[in-house]
């Protein structure tokens, strides 16, 4: 009676039951392409064409993942009849094919919120987190609602692998030799084919708009792309000078200042003079890098709706920079930029590097001078290996772990909120001012940083969101200048507020130039005279200019100019991605991409971003090369190393 009423199941055999898989994943995939395209809706070009292009090359590279996604269960269909007809081997298949919907789910469901961030397919930021587990996990629990994210995830993968099993169950038939070999050249064969196919299809160019091109891509398939491609070789993928006695040469006339003598036949390396009221007095410098500070947030930069409303109080008393760019989308690379004043090399910032230490770099110019030089985090410092890079460089690392957890009343996963950080940055120099030493402070912010938190009761805003803790960022600046103007040392300090790249990298461009806009402030009421700087900079350009305001003379092998002493027809600024190298200059953006590939574009609207395509000329040509080749050659031969 029992067995009368229980539903039959149908047979399907092992080829059936993994076309069930692709196809789900399939349109998975599809689904989940669909839904980051409605959220993007605005953004998107929907032009027949380019939907069409879009959805087919995705469907491209999902089949490709698709293979891999099925790759565990033919492995498993491997196994011999009797096994998969016992019924543990049932149960086990069951189970793979629960876990393989898991994974399914949850990196589909992953990619839609890291889309919503990044506004990109998974790209090596993706492959950082994973590696960086702790934060990623961290800022993922405090981020989102995970008791009903979580059920929700485990009830579509419940759903989807009811559906796929309902009333079937596997019907392995013993199998020839040859059959048996053909199976197991599959399982090596399809993959393989998988994995080498799209790799041209990746670089194709499916619409003008970057959202079209991204959201072409599969999430893991990138992600696993990314982790392959997180370095890569200058002289192997970009446009180059074979001539590299010349590209030197052309590359020593474009850093050279009006105050600088070139020192022997290679390389950047030259002395600086500099000379004013200021030389000599060596007061303290605080260069505070406030983590995804937009130039869109400030209203001192003339922006509507300023979240800003004490820095732009503080900007009346400063000198402001209005058109300063930073050099990528990464904190690493904003790092790399103010520390070392060198343009973005293809790949990992070199703070992230082997052989790293001993640079040229900001703070060796500062000990040169008689300095203290202390880099200070209110995170865990492990993290992108800032700890090693400043260590290796002479800094003295003061990071999450030295801060007293009775100082410590509110923290994230990324540290302790900004005003705590500051509250070290007033200790260490107080302990300087004791020790009658002048001290460099190379401090960065965690603040404005998801899943965007900070202490109660500091403004009126509300938790978790993005407007609301730049709001207190800005608050807890103006704290920490409000004390630190109570201190005998204040009147004899520079501060320079700048941030360490915008909070959105992605725009309909490759590289929108108005996604890498970012402020900074130099604020010193009795050193510097306030005032407004509105020629183009690079981010790698605020050391040196620093370094000339305070009147100090070095050797130096910087690719950073002191604005004040070059022509504004040396004006030029650096973007880039880990891939896409940009030189904005004259109004014009020329990308050097992987295959040599060189485009320029004319900047209509830089405030939009829009662009129109220009033939590149041989000089610009000449200059993007000279630029990264040079910076990437350099780098190599040990010529950024500090002089001995």
């Amino acid at each position: 009676m029992l067995r009368f009423c229980q539903p039959s199941l149908r047979p399907v055999g092992r080829l059936d039951m993994l076309r069930i898989m692709f196809g789900s994943w399939l349109i998975w995939e599809s689904l989940i392409r669909l839904l980051i395209g409605m959220r993007f809706y605005s953004e998107l070009s929907w032009s027949p064409l380019d939907i069409l292009r879009t959805f087919l090359l995705g469907l491209i590279y999902d089949a490709s993942a698709g293979v891999f996604f099925c790759l565990p269960l033919a492995l498993f269909f491997l196994l011999p009849a009797k096994v998969l007809s016992a019924s543990w081997g049932k149960r086990l298949g069951r189970i793979l094919v629960f876990l393989l919907n898991g994974f399914m789910v949850g990196s589909g469901v992953t990619l839609f919120f890291y889309f919503q961030e990044f506004h990109t397919c998974f790209n090596f930021i993706a492959v950082d987190y994973l590696i960086y587990s702790s934060e990623m996990l961290g800022t993922i629990q405090e981020s989102f609602p995970l008791g009903i994210l979580v059920p929700v995830m485990l009830l579509f993968t419940g759903g989807i692998t009811w559906l796929q099993l309902r009333r079937r169950e596997f019907v392995p038939q013993r199998r020839h030799w040859r059959q048996f070999v053909t199976a197991a050249l599959a399982v090596v064969l399809l993959p393989a084919a998988a994995a080498v196919l799209p790799q041209s299809a990746w670089r194709m160019q499916v619409a003008a708009d970057k959202i079209n091109q991204e959201l072409a891509g599969n999430g893991p398939y990138e992600f696993v792309r990314a982790y392959f491609t997180n370095e890569l070789d200058y002289d192997s993928f970009y446009a180059k000078e074979a001539d590299t006695q010349a590209l030197c040469q052309r590359l020593r006339s474009e850093v050279k200042g009006n105050n600088e003598i070139l020192q022997g036949d290679d390389g950047v390396t030259r002395r600086v003079e500099n000379q004013n009221e200021l030389t000599g007095k060596n007061p303290n410098v605080v260069l505070i890098t406030v983590e995804s500070f937009s130039a869109d947030y400030a209203g001192f930069l003339g922006f509507a709706n300023s979240l800003t409303p004490n820095l732009d109080e503080v900007a009346q008393k400063s000198l402001s920079f209005t058109r300063l760019y930073a050099t990528g989308t990464r904190t690493v690379r904003g790092l790399e930029a103010l520390s070392l004043s060198v343009p973005p090399t293809p790949g990992q910032s070199i703070v992230r590097r082997q052989d790293n230490s001993n640079m040229e770099g900001l703070g060796d110019v500062f000990r040169q001078n008689g300095y203290h030089t202390d880099f200070i985090y209110g995170g865990y410092g492990y993290f992108d290996n800032m700890n090693d890079f400043f260590a290796g460089n002479g800094y003295t690392v003061k990071d999450r772990n030295v801060i007293p957890e009775e100082e410590i009343h509110d923290e994230t996963v990324w540290g302790v909120p900004d005003e705590i950080l500051f509250d070290q940055v007033v200790k260490s120099l107080d302990e300087h001012q004791a020790k009658g030493e002048p001290a460099f402070e190379m401090v960065l912010t965690t603040s404005n940083h998801r899943p965007f938190k900070f202490p109660k009761g500091r403004i009126d805003a509300p938790q978790g969101v993005r407007s609301s803790v730049v709001r207190y960022t800005d608050w807890a600046i103006k704290d920490f200048l409000d004390k630190a103007a109570k201190k005998p040392w204040f009147d004899n300090t520079v501060f320079v507020i700048v941030a360490d790249h915008q909070a959105l990298a992605a725009g309909k461009a490759d590289l929108p130039v108005n996604r890498y806009h970012i402020p900074c402030l130099i604020y010193a009421p009795k050193l510097i005279k306030a005032g407004q700087c509105n020629r183009l900079m690079s981010q790698i350009d605020v050391g040196p200019t620093l370094l000339g305001l305070l009147g100090m003379s070095y050797t130096s092998r910087f690719f950073g100019h002191d604005v004040f002493n070059v022509p504004e027809s040396a004006d030029r600024a650096f973007i880039s991605t880990y891939q896409l190298l940009g030189l904005v200059k004259d109004d014009q953006l020329t990308i050097l991409s992987p295959n040599q590939g060189v485009k320029s574009y004319r900047i209509n609207d830089w405030s939009k971003a829009d662009y129109t395509p220009i033939p590149t000329s041989e000089e610009m040509r000449q200059q993007a090369v000279s630029w990264y080749q040079g910076a990437n050659m350099l780098y190599h031969e040990g010529w950024l190393k500090a002089p001995q």
